[in-house]
């Protein structure tokens, strides 16, 4: 409901909202934050954080220009990429499992430490990416109106998730995970690999999305994916996970992205100036969490 509002009142206030190119402009922000905000919304769901996926973003999406300036193909350097994030991700679960520290000290760590490496290896310059390859084409190729692939990665990603987290096993050791730990051990649910699996695929997530915004332009720098974190949890909440951990969905988080990709194209074609972006999703996150608690939204059963 709060996504159509939004959508029927930039229909009303901005120019040219309903444009195919406008239309376009969204899904490519609304895939792109969405394809993290997945992955951040099934370990919130579990009962964790992970606050590096900005910076995670942005070590892959530098990490495959800087390889290939070194000499290394590209066929090489975009799986290269894949597999550093998802290694960040490992080490990130591995140290809140055999540490027992908040995952939010260990990723907000993480966060600083990647980010710091970014800049020690552009030493503060922007990188040139070959975007003329035909490799990255699966990942920033676009229809002839417009629309980006990304927006088909996102949806082949909500069905694959979405199935996985309603339909299976895992599923329920996700919400268990989550919900009560204590009991989930007590039934046998391995708590520990299920949070090891989500921060591994959480960081694979944000290395993908690291790709397909490297291969839609033609340098990227040390500050790619900055504040990325903070906009996919905001995106989970508003689409009703809770903090708490138990309670989440892969389609309501999809909604608090469209919803945020809305709100950013749209204050621009408006004219508004682009910090009441900031604003707005600010009061959007408080909103959503009042609303959930006042709804007195439960853990749905699980087996």
């Amino acid at each position: 409901m709060a996504t159509l509002c939004v959508f029927l009142v930039f229909t009303i206030w901005a120019p040219y909202f309903l444009t195919t190119q406008s239309i376009a402009s969204t899904l490519t922000l609304t895939a792109e934050l969405g394809i993290v905000a997945m992955g951040v919304t099934l370990l919130m769901i579990a009962g964790e954080f992970d606050l590096s996926v900005g910076s995670v973003l942005g070590i892959s999406s530098v990490l495959v220009p800087w390889l290939a300036i070194h000499g290394v193909w590209l066929g090489l350097a975009i799986p290269a990429a894949l597999l550093v994030a998802a290694a960040i991700g490992f080490v990130n679960g591995l140290l809140v499992i055999t540490t027992r520290i908040p995952s939010f000290i260990v990723t907000l760590g993480g966060l600083l430490w990647w980010r710091g490496v970014l800049f020690v290896v552009t030493q503060g310059f922007p990188l040139d990416v070959p975007t003329a390859s035909p490799l990255f084409q699966p990942f920033a190729g676009q229809l002839p109106n417009g629309i980006n692939y990304s927006a088909f990665w996102l949806l082949g990603l909500f069905i694959v998730l979405t199935l996985v987290l309603e339909r299976t096993g895992f599923g329920n050791w996700i919400f268990a995970s989550g919900g009560n730990e204590r009991a989930a051990r007590h039934m046998g649910v391995p708590v520990d690999r299920v949070r090891l699996i989500l921060f591994v695929l959480t960081a694979t997530l944000a290395g993908l999305a690291g790709l397909i915004q490297v291969g839609r332009y033609n340098s990227v720098d040390a500050n790619r994916g900055s504040g990325l974190e903070l906009e996919a949890i905001a995106a989970a909440v508003i689409g009703g996970a809770r903090l708490s951990g138990g309670y989440g969905s892969v389609l309501g988080t999809v909604l608090g992205c469209l919803m945020v990709g809305m709100i950013r194209n749209g204050l621009v074609l408006a004219g508004v100036a682009s910090y009441w972006y900031q604003a707005l999703i600010g009061l959007l996150i408080v909103a959503a969490v009042i609303v959930n608690q006042w709804t007195g939204r439960t853990n749905p059963p699980r087996a």
